[in-house]
Parts: structure tokens; sequence; C-alpha cells
């Protein structure tokens, strides 16, 4: 049996034994050395964080900053502070001289529980 495309002819045996050099070839010597999984883009996280006060923000990570200092472009505060810091805060009676201060207090994951027990 004859093979014919565009003029050309191929018995079956040489069409065949192509056709494996060729898958051969494909799957050994792949021209794709390496998958690049990051584009070039920098994910920048984004934060809430407070409108309460004036001069101090709080946001979700549980840092205070003064509104000067937060990050433009994610709306964080400089993690250079004490996270969950509950400066000025009465922990038993559940009372903050600051908003700010008391959400970042009120983030903390370990006084969860105590708020819950003596609630």
């Amino acid at each position: 049996m004859e093979l014919t495309a565009h003029g050309c002819t191929m018995g079956l045996s040489a069409y065949r034994a192509t056709v494996i050099l060729l898958f051969f070839f494909l799957s050994h010597f792949s021209f794709t050395t390496a998958i690049r999984k990051d584009i070039g883009f920098k994910f920048t996280p984004f934060c809430k964080t407070t409108v309460q006060g004036r001069y101090l923000l709080s946001d979700n990570n549980g840092y205070v900053c003064n509104a000067l200092s937060i990050d433009s472009k994610s709306r964080c505060c400089p993690q250079t502070g004490k996270k969950f810091s509950c400066h000025g805060c009465n922990l038993l009676s559940q009372c903050c001289n600051s908003y700010e201060y008391c959400v970042s207090c009120c983030l903390n994951p370990a006084l969860v529980n105590f708020f819950l027990l003596i609630s």
C-alpha cells in the first residue's frame, strides 16, 4: 500500500517509521525547558483600614500607624510597630482610649477566646 500526498509517494512502512521517529523526537527533545509561573507582576496585598480617627489608622493585619505613614498602594500600615497592639486598652473592662488600638487588640487571635470567656 502506498500513501500519496501532494505528489509524493511513500510506502506504509516508511510512513510508520517517519511517524515513530517524529513521536520519539518530540517526546524526548522538547524545546520547552521550563514553564515560567510568575509573569513579572508583583502581587501587592490590599489592606482594609479603619476610617474612624483623624490621625491614626488600623489595618486588618493588626498594625496601627499614623495616617501619613500608610502605604499609598496597598493601604497597609508599615510592619514596624507591634502587631495586635493593646496600647491604652483595659482588657478586663474591654475599653480602649483609641478606636484604632481597640481594633488592633481585638484582631489578636489569642485574645478572642479571652474576650469570650469574660463576656
